[in-house]
């Protein structure tokens, strides 16, 4: 095998376990994936509407209301009126949908850590180096 077939190997291994981490860390939320995914989508694009998350989700307009209603009844979003278009809504991330987002990253964020115990800090530096690399 060579050396890229060895890296790409190793990156999808790397982002199974991180899906692993992250959905044993979402139930004791009571947050399922689409959930957070959809949170931290709209901190990142507070002017979103509902069309903005079905085209980022590949969902149904039926299936962003579903979502949206839950987020909303948990007090995790709301819809505000729509500055330009009557009929659109924006939708933005409450303060509570922000401090359980970030509490969940934040968790994510310890396990994740914990991959790399065994590294030395040079190592450290060596792989940050090398990931900012990455035209991501």
């Amino acid at each position: 095998m060579g050396d890229l077939q060895l890296v790409t190997t190793k990156f999808r291994e790397i982002k199974n376990e991180l899906s692993i981490y992250f959905t044993q860390v979402l139930p004791q939320y009571e947050v399922t994936p689409i959930m957070m995914y959809t949170l931290q989508f709209l901190r990142k694009n507070p002017n979103s509407i509902a069309v903005d998350i079905a085209n980022e989700f590949g969902l149904t307009r039926g299936a962003v209301t579903q979502l949206l209603d839950k987020l909303e009844q948990e007090d995790l979003v709301q819809r505000k009126p729509h500055p330009v278009s009557r009929r659109s809504l924006l939708i933005q991330v409450t303060d509570k949908g922000t401090r359980l987002s970030d509490a969940i990253l934040n968790e994510y964020n310890n396990k994740i850590e914990r991959l790399f115990v065994n590294y030395t800090a040079e190592e450290l530096k060596t792989l940050c180096l090398l990931l900012d690399k990455l035209t991501i």
